[in-house]
């Protein structure tokens, strides 16, 4: 079976008016669609010159209580980051653009992956079992820097300054590390820390505590491999009739990305209560420390009329997708029908979210099919994912659609947004080539499998050898334009004690499955039957960069590559899961085709108040002017509202 991905010229998904990834930055803001750039924003703003100031610059930018940096760009909360199959969201940039806000498996991952971003030679992760932690390297040793408590530590008792910052292995062996630096248990010598030094458990007495986490090695763990999951990208593109505007805050009381946990028979909601941290599900994803929020968007699209029976429009989001909303006119005679469906997995699978018969006549608004409700909310065949398609089917022409309006309600982080200041504002505009970029989902249940099973282990998959050895083997194509290149990526699990990811904790189960030792590998070609380029294969063997060999590992590498130098006129690629050990999960695919160049008028709108009374500033200016800045001055008491961009 070999699984086929052609993406058609689907309905106005082909149109002349178009801008490609539109982005509007602040003078001095932060790009968090760019990771690269995104430290050397930190490293500026810090004056961070020397590898432990870049290194401190990017742990003080994520630590988690807002009184001590600014923007606060990161808070602590649990349940809220999570997205069905993979679970606990691992993604650097679905994390700083989505979301905003987690707990130590997320931040540390995200750590790892900036501090790499950022020029460092080398970071990765550890788990202490009840905490996860991020080192980074450099003048020849790792350094532990944890911006989820909020500390780091430095040998002796003396002064802090000057000296090298510990790593987990330091303090495995000599938790003095941290317990040396109390004057009581609530306490701390003056000059022996740099502040903040894990406020909660000082104030809580538990500095003991923590320092158990390490001195406790036997079940501590380090990841040797890549813990975060590469992929996502904020690429989109911004059609004739499009719009996509971000607010600043949620844009209705109780709108929020509620997560939903599958357990192999039914759906939950993912957050739990807490009376005893003050956690209340109807309240959202909010800081618990501060005023710190999430905020929620929009896309709204009005394609052209068509006269298709069958219409099918890609919807696609840089955003988790909260939810969807269809609006439209209908006149539908007696004995004909108009169905409304959704897929999340291009077209694999189709959920059915309304159909109505005639006769009919008026307006007509349609949700996606709902497959939970629940106290706080509601799952429906779109939420969680980022983009759908959505197909219109006219039974025959004696039924009729008008004024077709599509919302896709998305959620973000309000900290990465252009945000309105008092005084003399600076804003920049830019977008991108003509290259579209498409996700291709590939849930495991659809997977083009050759001698693999799937193991599905109360709503946890994961696929492995059903003999020696066997791949996936997906089809790229494009009927439209010609690819210029693909993202491919996936864990890859060596789990011969059975010690597999728990998507519910981002930490470790026990699973049925015994992996062998063999060798597994990713690789790509134009041609089903090769010759295969290798991209990667996995070794047992690890580089210690500092040579301390560490003998309590996750081997879990999260492997992604990206291809950008096929072939002019390609319009196919095969790619190859192979595996004669390993299993593994989380396949990642997305693919870039040629595309019209941009035309049309882009507009941007900012809209804040000043003292109650609301103001706005709106840039017009044609779509094919890749750069566009523009000033205004504004204030005094601001507050920021909603940043829109349109495609006219």
């Amino acid at each position: 079976m070999l699984r086929r991905f052609v993406l058609l010229a689907m309905a106005a998904s082909s149109l002349s008016a178009q801008v490609y990834s539109p982005k509007l930055l602040g003078e001095g803001q932060p790009d968090s669609t760019n990771l690269a750039a995104f430290t050397q924003t930190m490293y500026r703003t810090a004056g961070a010159h020397t590898d432990r100031e870049r290194a401190e610059a990017i742990w003080r930018f994520f630590l988690t209580d807002g009184r001590f940096v600014a923007p606060g760009f990161w808070y602590h909360i649990a349940g809220w980051t999570y997205e069905e199959p993979s679970g606990e969201v691992l993604d650097p940039i679905k994390l700083l653009n989505s979301y905003g806000f987690g707990l130590c498996y997320h931040v540390a991952p995200l750590l790892e992956a900036v501090f790499k971003a950022g020029g460092f030679t080398d970071a990765r992760c550890w788990f202490l079992t009840g905490h996860t932690v991020a080192e980074v390297f450099y003048d020849g040793a790792y350094h532990y820097f944890d911006s989820d408590l909020m500390g780091y530590n430095t040998p002796g008792i003396g002064s802090f300054r000057g000296k090298s910052v510990s790593s987990v292995h330091d303090i495995e062996r000599d938790p003095q590390i941290i317990l040396g630096k109390l004057a009581g248990p609530k306490s701390v010598i003056p000059g022996t820390v740099d502040s903040p030094w894990y406020p909660a458990d000082l104030r809580a007495g538990a500095i003991g505590e923590l320092a158990a986490l390490f001195s406790t090695t036997d079940d501590n763990r380090l990841y040797p491999y890549p813990r975060y999951a590469s992929g996502h990208n904020m690429a989109f593109v911004l059609r004739r009739g499009e719009s996509l505007t971000r607010f600043f805050q949620p844009e209705e009381p109780g709108l929020f990305y509620l997560p939903y946990v599958w357990d192999g028979r039914s759906w939950r909601e993912f957050p739990q209560e807490s009376d005893e941290f003050h956690i209340r599900t109807a309240d959202g994803p909010r800081s618990q420390k501060d005023s710190r929020m999430w905020a929620t968007g929009r896309i709204d699209y009005t394609p052209p009329e068509c006269a298709d029976l069958v219409e099918t429009i890609e919807m696609p989001s840089p955003y988790v997708i909260i939810d969807a909303r269809f609006s439209m006119r209908a006149d539908i005679e007696a004995g004909s029908s108009v169905r409304i469906e959704t897929s999340v997995d291009r077209g694999l699978h189709w959920d059915v979210a309304a159909e109505r018969k005639g006769p009919f006549h008026g307006d007509w608004n349609v949700q996606p099919k709902e497959f939970a409700k629940s106290q706080h909310g509601h799952l429906t065949a779109v939420s969680g994912s980022y983009g759908y398609l959505f197909r219109l089917t006219r039974s025959d022409v004696n039924s009729h659609v008008k004024q077709l309006h599509l919302t896709s309600r998305i959620e973000l982080n309000p900290r990465s947004l252009p945000a309105v200041r008092v005084g003399q504002n600076h804003f920049h505009f830019s977008s991108g080539e003509a290259i579209e970029r498409v996700n291709i989902p590939a849930p495991l249940q659809s997977a083009p499998l050759h001698d693999l099973k799937i193991a599905d282990e109360q709503g946890q998959r994961l696929l492995y050898p059903a003999g020696k050895s066997g791949y996936v083997l997906y089809k790229l194509e494009t009927n439209t334009g010609a690819l210029t290149g693909f993202d491919v990526g996936a864990r890859f699990l060596d789990m011969p004690d059975g010690i597999a990811p728990n998507k519910l904790t981002a930490e470790t189960r026990q699973s049925t499955i015994r992996t062998t030792n063999g060798p597994a590998s990713l690789a790509w070609s134009l041609n089903p039957n090769g010759p295969f380029q290798e991209l990667w294969h996995y070794s047992r063997a690890i580089e210690w960069r500092d040579r301390q060999p560490i003998d309590r590992l996750l081997r879990w590498p999260e492997v992604f590559r990206e291809v950008r130098d096929l072939p002019p006129g390609t319009q196919c690629v095969y790619v190859k899961f192979a595996t004669a050990g390993p299993a593994l999960d989380s396949i990642r695919l997305a693919l870039y085709r040629t595309a019209a160049l941009s035309a049309g008028t882009v507009e941007l709108e900012q809209v804040w108040t000043e003292r109650g009374t609301q103001r706005q500033h709106l840039e017009t200016f044609p779509a094919r002017a890749r750069q566009h800045d523009f000033d205004f001055t504004a204030g005094p008491d601001i507050r920021n509202e909603a940043v829109t961009i349109r495609c006219r």
